[in-house]
């Protein structure tokens, strides 16, 4: 796949005894120009792997092997630095519009090469908010999870019926997925549904549950105490 290098001084080492697991996704909130600015300014110290234009151009500002900054304060699975574990992959987008044919095109062909290289799990794609529910929204509503998931590089998951369903039977099921379970349900509610509903605003029902459900049916329980 063809890149761009634009080098960021704004990364580090990544934690002994970590392997590549993730690839967080998110949006830059800003113009190109301004996010690769920000993304490679050392006053900021921020970061990440790869950046993809609207057009669909995709620029390297650090290398796989290093530990760039673009997960923060975060949690998914046990895992509470995210950044050693993962590849951060910023979209250019303000957040409250559609991401271009062009732009998702390019971002599920770095993806494809990323997980073969790898040797990555589709199910393992997140959103910046997936991994910090309390305080981010990106990719956000306007992200097509479920292109990512036709293209064989995220989940999606689907069900024709609605469950039985409180409260904290989501909640249940949202910690098996990989959620914080300290995070309050509203929040995590309204990232889940930002996935996986977008266009839904009604009442938290039984198709709320059933679709957390199957989210969580996709992860392996044994992996879910990890402690790092």
């Amino acid at each position: 796949m063809e890149l761009i290098k634009h080098p960021s001084p704004n990364y580090g080492l990544r934690r002994k005894n970590t392997e590549i697991e993730f690839i967080i996704l998110h949006y830059t909130a800003m113009s190109t120009e301004k996010s690769l600015k920000r993304l490679c300014d050392p006053v900021h110290e921020v970061s990440c792997h790869y950046v993809i234009d609207p057009s669909g151009i995709c620029y390297q500002l650090v290398d796989d092997r290093k530990r760039a900054w673009h997960a923060g304060k975060s949690y998914w699975r046990g895992y509470h630095d995210l950044n050693s574990r993962s590849l951060g992959v910023e979209l250019v987008n303000s957040g409250n519009e559609k991401y271009p044919e062009a732009q998702m095109k390019s971002l599920i062909r770095l993806l494809k090469h990323l997980i073969e290289s790898y040797k990555l799990c589709p199910k393992n794609i997140l959103g910046h908010s997936d991994i910090a529910p309390s305080r981010k929204l990106d990719p956000g509503k306007w992200f097509d999870w479920k292109k990512l998931s036709i293209g064989g590089v995220a989940l999606f998951p689907e069900v024709s019926a609605p469950m039985e369903c409180d409260k904290q039977i989501f909640l249940t099921q949202a910690k098996r997925a990989g959620f914080n379970p300290n995070t309050k349900f509203e929040h995590i509610l309204k990232t889940f549904r930002n996935r996986c509903r977008p266009s839904f605003t009604g009442e938290f029902d039984g198709y709320d549950c059933a679709l957390m459900k199957k989210f969580a049916d996709a992860f392996d329980i044994d992996d879910s105490s990890n402690s790092q």
